[in-house]
């Protein structure tokens, strides 16, 4: 085989690969539709409904980061449990124990996206806590 041949099989031995690999997920952009708060008097919830829904947010689908209206980076880092399929729902979850945070309270924040519905918007569930967050969300 001559050096020259050599060189380009080389070179596409090394290109291959990258080729190959699964490209980074699209990320998410967001909408809230509705709010739950459990236990919460009627008109604080609609207090609170006037101000969230509607609004927008974004996910970092590799790091699970989400940013907008609604967060989870707080002083612990979301944790992505599955990055979402055909067949599965792509999961991020954050926790805070009371020592890591204000010292007040734990925390538990969880987003699901249906990433396998096949319409362009995907419904996704947000708990902080108790309090639920309805929406659907797109790739973008």
């Amino acid at each position: 085989m001559s050096r020259r041949l050599q060189s380009v099989f080389a070179m596409l031995m090394a290109v291959l690969p990258a080729l190959a690999a699964p490209q980074s997920a699209p990320d998410y952009r967001c909408r809230i539709e509705r709010i739950t708060m459990p236990g919460i008097p009627k008109a604080s919830v609609e207090y609170w409904q006037k101000l969230y829904e509607g609004k927008e947010f974004t996910v970092d689908r590799q790091t699970g980061i989400m940013a907008g209206t609604l967060k989870n980076l707080f002083t612990t880092k979301p944790v992505v449990i599955d990055i979402g399929s055909d067949q599965n729902s792509f999961k991020v979850v954050t926790t805070m124990r009371r020592d890591q945070g204000a010292g007040v309270g734990s925390n538990v924040y969880v987003l699901v996206v249906r990433e396998f519905e096949k319409a362009p918007r995907k419904p996704f569930l947000f708990l902080d806590n108790e309090d639920t967050f309805i929406g659907t969300c797109e790739h973008f």
